[in-house]
């Protein structure tokens, strides 16, 4: 009877295995038909295979910049001192609006004491204006027709920083980036069709635009990174569709290892601080000119890469929630991402074989880092010090001991020369003076002073003792001065 029982419950058990698995597969092939009746919905409009945009806007074509609320967790407009919007982009006049100029009205409304919602909706009306500029310059703006896309920097996570070559002018970081794009022209498609979850593309070369924004980096190395450009598809990232409360959106990720050029100002070091950015550009011009627009539509274009409050938060984590600073010489000080254009004016466009001005608008992520710099202090500056010190105590050495004055003064001087030769490869090779330059240079020649008062003073030594002992005294105590005076300049910055 037991033995009856026994196989009862293995059969029981057996037969739900196989019940769950079969579901499970039934349930991953009706996604797959989903998928595929999607996939297929989209492709056979002929309208949507070109390069889709969001909407089609009719509007003085004026853009705020955009700034993050730390206190509110929220994005605002970004305003200057006095409370007025600062302008980001101007698709109609690049000449009176460029990037980071106030606007103190619209027509007689100061701008200053409005809120951001009634200042994107005054700009998105459709009849001119009359903006005054910061230097109370009144410009008048027609509207004009144009098409109008923004591709959301959804969420940004660096997860490390792993190195900062500042020899080489390389930044290297570990992060995790989701670009999301809404594509308000899907949603009829999507509708009675797909529950609120992620559905995969099934060609990366669709009407994409999320595919053309581009990550600045210096070298994509495909065994480190994954991304749509890593060649091996089983790890490529792709190109999905997420559907959410009724909203069709395409979504990127990218991850991994990046590498990226920067710009070092070393002027200040070894106390110097550097800013760091990290470019991502939308992958599309941005222009009024209908001709040099694309895609061709007859109309002017405005391509826009824009930080979701997501990028803001992963960003402040990092602050927040790093344990340990694995960049011993660096201390991240603050991140932030500031809005940028790039602007090339003499473009040569292949395709209309002509040269015109090329405007991209882009994204910098910002990282403010300061050097620690303790270990200059310690094991050069203090040293140095410590070395000169020793060459100038001759002057203390009676000025008639001429043999003892040169042989201390010559030895500290080799000193200081050959501990130079130690720290060589802690200092960067430039065409210009570091404050530690200028302060090992100062030493150098401070260093000498005793060994050229020694060798001077022996030719006067025998008949003019006593006026040689006021000179060297006064030397002493004034060239002294004048060191700890030349060094706190060097320093202070």
């Amino acid at each position: 009877m037991n033995l009856i029982k026994y196989k009862f419950i293995i059969l029981l058990f057996v037969s739900t295995i196989f019940s769950n698995n079969f579901q499970a597969k039934a349930d991953l092939f009706q996604r797959s038909a989903v998928e595929l009746e999607f996939n297929n919905r989209i492709f056979k409009n002929t309208v949507i295979k070109s390069y889709p945009f969001q909407k089609t806007r009719s509007d003085i074509g004026l853009f705020c910049d955009f700034a993050w609320d730390k206190n509110n967790k929220q994005i605002i407009i970004k305003r200057d001192k006095k409370n007025y919007p600062v302008i980001r982009f101007s698709l109609f006049d690049k000449k009176n609006f460029p990037q980071g100029v106030s606007v103190f009205k619209y027509n007689n409304i100061d701008l200053s004491k409005v809120t951001d919602k009634k200042i994107k909706e005054l700009l998105k009306k459709n009849k001119e204006a009359k903006i005054t500029l910061d230097n109370n310059k009144v410009i008048n703006l027609k509207p004009d027709i144009y098409d109008y896309n923004d591709i959301k920097l959804s969420s940004f996570n660096l997860d490390y920083i792993n190195n900062i070559d500042t020899n080489k002018g390389l930044l290297e970081i570990s992060f995790r980036a989701d670009f999301t794009n809404k594509r308000p022209e899907l949603n009829k498609f999507a509708k009675g069709l797909l529950e609120d979850d992620f559905y995969e593309a099934f060609s990366d070369n669709g009407p994409y635009p999320i595919r053309e924004v581009e990550i600045k980096e210096y070298k994509y190395d495909v065994d480190i990174r994954k991304g749509l450009n890593t060649p091996d598809i089983a790890n490529r990232s792709q190109i999905d569709f997420t559907y959410d409360n009724g909203e069709v959106r395409t979504v990127r990720q990218e991850s991994g290892i990046g590498q990226f050029r920067q710009t070092f100002d070393f002027k200040n070091f070894p106390f110097d601080k550097q800013i760091l950015k990290i470019k991502i550009a939308s992958g599309a011009r941005s222009t009024a000119n209908i001709n040099e627009a694309w895609p061709k539509t007859g109309k002017g274009a405005v391509h826009f890469i824009t930080p979701a409050e997501g990028a803001f938060l992963g960003l402040e984590n990092y602050l927040i929630n790093v344990s340990e600073n694995y960049l011993k010489e660096w201390t991240v000080k603050n991140i932030n991402i500031e809005s940028d254009e790039i602007i090339v004016e003499n473009f040569y466009n292949k395709y209309l074989d002509k040269t015109h001005s090329y405007n991209e608008n882009s994204i910098d992520l910002i990282l403010n880092i300061e050097r620690n710099s303790a270990h200059y202090i310690y094991k050069i500056i203090i040293p140095i010090f410590l070395i000169l010190s020793i060459a100038w105590y001759v002057l203390w050495i009676p000025t008639d001991k001429l043999e003892a004055r040169l042989t201390t003064s010559i030895v500290a001087l080799l000193a200081l020369i050959a501990y130079n030769f130690v720290f060589l490869d802690d200092i960067p090779k430039l065409n210009y003076l570091t404050a530690l330059d200028k302060y090992i240079l100062l030493s150098y020649i401070w260093c000498c002073i005793p060994t050229f008062m020694s060798i001077g003073f022996s030719k006067f030594i025998v008949k003019n003792q006593r006026k040689i002992i006021l000179i060297n005294k006064k030397l002493r105590t004034w060239l002294g001065f004048f060191y700890l005076l030349i060094t706190i300049q060097i320093f202070s910055f």
